[in-house]
C-alpha cells in the first residue's frame, strides 16, 4: 500500500505525527500555501491539515482528491461541510484540546477588566505610579452567566466557582444539563437579567449567527460585562457597538470578530472594550494537545477505512 500523504497547509503543531507508523505516512509542511497551489502541487495528497483562517469551499473540494480535512480548531464554519459530505471527504475537528486555554483566556479577560489592568499598566509606563482614581472591583460574589456549557463553558464555570462567583448556566442540550447537575441552569432571559458578567461559548452554526443582538443586550444589566471568545459572528457587532457606545452595558472583552483580521475600526474608538487577536485557545500546550488528538483521529479513521 502506498504511503498516506498528509499536507500541513497552515502553521499547526506536528507533535502528534509521532503517533503515525513509520514508512506508512508522508507528512509535508507548507504553512501559508494558497489553495490554488495546493491543487497545483499536492493534488494527489490524502489529508489536509488546516486552521480556521483557511476557507474550504465546494469548488476546492471538487478539484482535490482529499480523503480527510483535519482542522485544528473546534469550529468548522470555514469549511463547506455539506459539500464535503456529498463528496465523501471526512471533516475532522478538535472538539477538545484547547478548552483549558480558551477558558483561562476568558477568565483572564474578566479579571483584566475588573481590575482595570490595561489602565494601570499604561499609567505606570507613563510615570503616573501614584494615580489610582480608576475603577476596580472584585469578582468574588458576582454572578457570571455562561451561555453554552460545553467543554469551554463548563471549565469557565468551574474556574469562576473557584473565585467565589455564582455561576448561572444556559444550554439547550439536555445531555449537557444532565452532565453538569451541580450547576444552576436558567433560561437565557433570566441569565441576561441577573448576570454581572455574560460570557458566550456557542458554536457558529446558522441558528447562532447574531445570537447576541440588540434584544439580548437590552436585557443585560447596565453595569454588566460581555465576553466573547467563541466566534465573532455569534454577536451582532452593530448592536454590541451601540450598547457599548450608549453605556447600556459597562464593558466588553473580545477575542473574536466577525471580519478577521479586518475588524470594525469602531471598536478601537471605544475605551470600554478590551480586545485580543483570536488567541484564546492558542497556547503552546493546547497546540501540542490538539496535534496529538488530531493525528490520533486521522490514524484511527484510516485504519478503520483501509
Amino acid at each position: 500500500m502506498a504511503a498516506v500523504k498528509i499536507l500541513a497547509a497552515d502553521p499547526v503543531s506536528l507533535a502528534g505525527a509521532n503517533l503515525l507508523p513509520k514508512g506508512k505516512f508522508t507528512v509535508v509542511s507548507r504553512p501559508g500555501i494558497s489553495n490554488e497551489n495546493i491543487l497545483r502541487e499536492f493534488r494527489d495528497f490524502d489529508v489536509l491539515l488546516i486552521r480556521s483562517t483557511r476557507k474550504i469551499d465546494a469548488s476546492f473540494l471538487r478539484s482535490s482528491n482529499l480523503r480527510i480535512i483535519a482542522t485544528f480548531t473546534k469550529g468548522t464554519d470555514h469549511i463547506d461541510t455539506e459539500a464535503a459530505s456529498l463528496l465523501g471527504v471526512k471533516v475532522m475537528n478538535a472538539e477538545e484540546g484547547n478548552h483549558i486555554s480558551a477558558a483561562e483566556h476568558t477568565v483572564a479577560m474578566i479579571l483584566s477588566i475588573y481590575k482595570n489592568i490595561t489602565a494601570a499598566e499604561g499609567r505606570v509606563r507613563s510615570g503616573n505610579f501614584g494615580d489610582v482614581d480608576f475603577r476596580r472591583n472584585e469578582v468574588y460574589g458576582k454572578n457570571i452567566g455562561v451561555i453554552g456549557f460545553g467543554k469551554v463553558g463548563s471549565y469557565v464555570g468551574m474556574l469562576a466557582h473557584a473565585f467565589g462567583m455564582r455561576v448561572i448556566a444556559n444550554d439547550t442540550d439536555a445531555k449537557v444539563r444532565s452532565r453538569h447537575k451541580d450547576f444552576e441552569f436558567r433560561s437565557l432571559r433570566y441569565l441576561l437579567n441577573h448576570s454581572d458578567i455574560v460570557t458566550v461559548h456557542i458554536p457558529l452554526e446558522k441558528k447562532n449567527r447574531g445570537f447576541m443582538g440588540a434584544k439580548q443586550f437590552s436585557m443585560m444589566r447596565k453595569d454588566a460585562v460581555f465576553i466573547n471568545t467563541s466566534r465573532g459572528a455569534v454577536t451582532d457587532e452593530g448592536a454590541l457597538l451601540e450598547a457599548l457606545d450608549k453605556r447600556n452595558i459597562r464593558f466588553a472583552g473580545l477575542d473574536v470578530f466577525e471580519n478577521e483580521p479586518n475588524i470594525n475600526p469602531a471598536f478601537s474608538q471605544l475605551k470600554n472594550v478590551l480586545m485580543t487577536n483570536h488567541i484564546a485557545g492558542k497556547t503552546e500546550e493546547s497546540k501540542d494537545r490538539i496535534s496529538r488528538i488530531m493525528f490520533g483521529k486521522i490514524l484511527k479513521e484510516l485504519v478503520i477505512t483501509e
